[in-house]
């Protein structure tokens, strides 16, 4: 039943993520990059190559990654995972998606990052913080 919701999550909701050239073209840090099928993915010096990777392989898996440009951190603080994306503005604050994020947050949790703790970070175009999710 998850799997199924975090595939819906990601076919109809997430297509809806702002386009990559705006943090690309910005002077900001944000990490390393690799680029899965349309997804830009930072990952900061706390998270190894390996678990950008394992991250870029879940969302090509779940349909996320499907050539759609869209923009996501990789970061970590302590033991807690922190998947920041970047979402357009109507989208951040709806109740529904965010009940998906959480979905999602347990099934990165579970299937990416072995057990350990996962926050949704919906972000700004400049990856600042609106609001946080955990499952």
């Amino acid at each position: 039943m998850r799997e199924l919701q975090n595939k819906t999550f990601l076919k109809t909701f997430l297509p809806f993520v702002i386009i990559a050239f705006v943090l690309s073209s910005c002077g900001t840090n944000h990490g390393k990059e690799k680029n899965f099928d349309g997804v830009q993915l930072f990952y900061t010096d706390a998270v190894t190559e390996a678990e950008a990777d394992a991250l870029g392989a879940y969302f090509i898996a779940n349909e996320y990654a499907n050539g759609e440009k869209k923009t996501v951190q990789l970061n970590k603080t302590d033991k807690t995972y922190q998947c920041r994306m970047v979402m357009r503005k109507e989208f951040e604050k709806n109740q529904k998606n965010i009940s998906l994020f959480k979905a999602v947050a347990a099934s990165l949790s579970v299937n990416v990052f072995k057990g350990a703790p996962v926050e949704i970070h919906i972000c700004d175009d400049q990856l600042e913080t609106i609001q946080v999710v955990t499952p």
